[in-house]
C-alpha cells in the first residue's frame, strides 16, 4: 500500500513546493497604514546623454531668435525630429547654445537650468525680460526580468512612480519575487542599488523610489521559475504535467 501511494504523495509534495503563497503575491499589504501620507515629487538632475529642448522667448520674438536652434523643416514637430534638433549633453556634462556658447548642465534640474540661462541673458545684456523653457526629450527607463513586457520604455513626465513603471511593463508575472525588486540608478557618477519590497507600502513615502531618467528595474524570478530554466510559462502547466505523469503511471499499473 505504501508503494502504491508513493506517486500520489510525491505529486502532492511537488504541488505544495511549487505554490506561491498569497502573502508573496499581493502588493502593498499594509497600505491602509500609509493613507494620507505626503507625496514628494523630486526634480531629476540632468545627466550626460540627455537630450534637451531649450526654447528662449521674449516680448519681441525677433531678438530672441538668435538664441534658438532653427531647422529647415520647422513644420515637423515629431518627437524624433525634436530630439535631432535638441541639445545632447556631452560626457563632460555640457551643451553649446547659440551666442551663449558652452554651458555646464549636469547636476542641475531643468528648472534650475532655466534660471541659469535666463540670468545669463539678462546679466550679459542680451535680453531684458526673457522666458526660458527646458525639457528632457529622451526620458526612459529599462525594466527586465519577471514582467510581461520587459524592455526600454519611454515616458514624458519629469518622473513616474514605480507602480506606474510596472504598469507600463504589463505588471509582474506570477513567478516574480515581489519582496526584493531591484532599482539601479546612476547619480553623481556613482551606481546606487535600492531593494524594494512591493508587498509593503512603506516605500511609497520615499522620493528615491520615483522612477527617473535612465533607471533600471530588475525583477528576479522565484525558485520555481529559476529551477525550471524558464520552461514553465504558466503555473497550471506544472500541475498539468504532474497530473499527466501520474495518470500514465496509474494506467501502467
Amino acid at each position: 500500500m505504501k508503494k502504491r501511494h508513493l506517486p500520489i504523495i510525491l505529486l502532492l509534495l511537488l504541488i505544495v513546493q511549487s505554490c506561491t503563497t498569497r502573502k508573496q503575491t499581493l502588493y502593498l499589504q499594509d497600505l491602509d497604514a500609509y493613507s494620507n501620507s505626503a507625496i514628494n515629487y523630486p526634480m531629476t538632475p540632468i545627466q550626460p546623454n540627455d537630450i534637451l529642448k531649450i526654447d528662449v522667448g521674449d516680448v519681441n520674438p525677433t531678438v530672441a531668435a538668435p538664441f534658438n536652434r532653427t531647422s529647415s523643416n520647422t513644420s515637423d514637430s515629431s518627437v524624433e525630429m525634436m530630439k535631432l534638433k535638441g541639445y545632447l549633453v556631452s560626457p563632460e556634462g555640457t551643451i553649446t547654445m547659440p551666442v551663449l556658447n558652452e554651458i555646464k548642465v549636469v547636476g542641475v534640474t531643468p528648472s534650475n537650468l532655466e534660471n541659469i540661462i535666463k540670468d545669463r541673458l539678462v546679466n550679459e545684456g542680451y535680453l531684458v525680460s526673457p522666458t526660458v523653457s527646458v525639457r528632457v526629450l529622451n526620458n526612459k527607463f529599462t525594466i527586465l526580468g519577471e514582467v510581461k513586457s520587459p524592455g526600454v520604455i519611454n515616458f514624458s513626465e519629469e518622473s513616474i512612480s514605480l507602480l506606474d513603471a510596472i504598469g507600463l511593463a504589463g505588471d509582474l508575472t506570477y513567478f516574480a519575487v515581489r519582496k526584493d525588486v531591484k532599482l539601479i540608478r546612476e547619480s553623481d557618477g556613482k551606481r546606487i542599488v535600492y531593494h524594494i519590497d512591493l508587498t509593503s507600502a512603506s516605500w511609497l513615502s520615499d522620493p528615491n523610489f520615483r522612477i527617473r531618467q535612465n533607471d533600471v528595474i530588475v525583477v528576479t524570478p522565484n525558485k520555481v521559475k529559476a529551477n525550471s530554466g524558464g520552461l514553465i510559462k504558466d503555473p497550471l502547466q506544472l500541475f498539468s504535467v504532474a497530473a499527466s505523469l501520474l495518470t500514465i503511471y496509474l494506467l501502467l499499473r
